[in-house]
C-alpha cells in the first residue's frame, strides 16, 4: 500500500469517530438556531448544486462551531455552455463531513472557516483532476456570510480539497466556489 493512501486511510479512520462523536454528543444548546439547512450553487471543476445540513455543537460570544454534512452534484460542464472542441467532463458527485467556525455570531456579517473530510467521484473526462474515479481527502476553506433575517443568511465560500485517487498515485488539489443560502432553526 502506498504512503499517501495509508496516510489518507489513517486520517479517515481517526476523524470519522471524532465527527460521529461530535454529532451524536450534541445536547440541546441554549440557542434558538441549533440546526441549519443550506442550498446553493457550486462552481469548479464543473457547475451544479450543493445542499447541506448542520448541527450547532458549541457557541459563545465570539464564535460558533457547527458539525456539517454537505453534498454537491455538478452536472454542467463548460462544454454545455460553449463548445471549445474539448471533450465534455462527466458529472461530479461530492460529499463533505466537517466543521464550520463562524466568527462574531451576533454581528450581521461574519467570516466562516470550514475543514473536514471529502469524498468525490469524477466521471467522463474530468476537469482539474484529469482522471476519472473516486477520490478521498481533506478540505479547508474560508467564506463570508451576511444575515438577511434572524433565520436566513447567505454568502460565498472558497474551499481547497487535497485528495488522493483510490486506485492511483499522487494527490490532487481542487478549488471550489459555492454561494449558499442558509436557514437556521
Amino acid at each position: 500500500m502506498s504512503a499517501p493512501r495509508s496516510l489518507a486511510r489513517l486520517v479517515l479512520a481517526a476523524l470519522f469517530p471524532l465527527a460521529a462523536a461530535l454529532i451524536a454528543g450534541c445536547a440541546s444548546l441554549p440557542t434558538q438556531d441549533e440546526l441549519c439547512l443550506s442550498a446553493g450553487l457550486s462552481a469548479l471543476p464543473n457547475f451544479g448544486l450543493t445542499a447541506g445540513a448542520g448541527q450547532l455543537v458549541a457557541a459563545d460570544e465570539e464564535k460558533t462551531w457547527t458539525a456539517e454534512a454537505v453534498a454537491t452534484f455538478q452536472f454542467l460542464d463548460d462544454e454545455d455552455l460553449a463548445n471549445d472542441g474539448y471533450p465534455a467532463a462527466g458529472d461530479w458527485t461530492q460529499v463533505q463531513l466537517g466543521v464550520k467556525r463562524l466568527t462574531d455570531p451576533g454581528a450581521r456579517r461574519h467570516w466562516t472557516a470550514r475543514a473536514g473530510l471529502v469524498w468525490f467521484r469524477a466521471l467522463g473526462d474530468p476537469n482539474i483532476v484529469q482522471e476519472r474515479g473516486d477520490y478521498e481527502g481533506l478540505y479547508g476553506g474560508l467564506g463570508f456570510e451576511t444575515s438577511l433575517s434572524e433565520s436566513f443568511s447567505m454568502g460565498p465560500d472558497f474551499v481547497l480539497m487535497l485528495a488522493h485517487r483510490e486506485s492511483g498515485q499522487g494527490v490532487v488539489l481542487v478549488p471550489q466556489l459555492a454561494w449558499r443560502v442558509l436557514w437556521s432553526f
